[in-house]
């Protein structure tokens, strides 16, 4: 195996962790979303939203992540936390 094959093996276990994290960071919004429902809270909780944005933007630049690609991409997994709540709070 040369280098380059030893990169590429390195990022995709990388990619395998950071979907399984992603995969259990939406099983809590699942549990959060059902806590929700039950005590009657609203789904959106725009200053947790901007609060999420703000800790994420500096954890990246903790570890020389780009600030904006930061910000896209929590704009996503955020957009993907309140699918998901939406889907269970509303449903039934």
């Amino acid at each position: 195996m040369n280098q380059l094959d030893q990169f590429r093996q390195e990022i995709d276990t990388l990619d395998r962790q950071i979907i399984e994290a992603l995969g259990k960071r939406f099983e809590v919004c699942r549990r959060v979303a059902h806590f929700k429902k039950a005590e009657n809270i609203p789904m959106m909780q725009p200053g947790r939203v901007e609060e999420v944005k703000k800790n994420r933007q500096e954890l990246g630049v903790k570890y020389s992540v780009d600030v904006n690609f930061m910000l896209n991409l929590y704009d996503l997994i955020i957009q993907e936390s309140c699918r998901i709540e939406d889907e269970i709070i509303e449903r039934g």
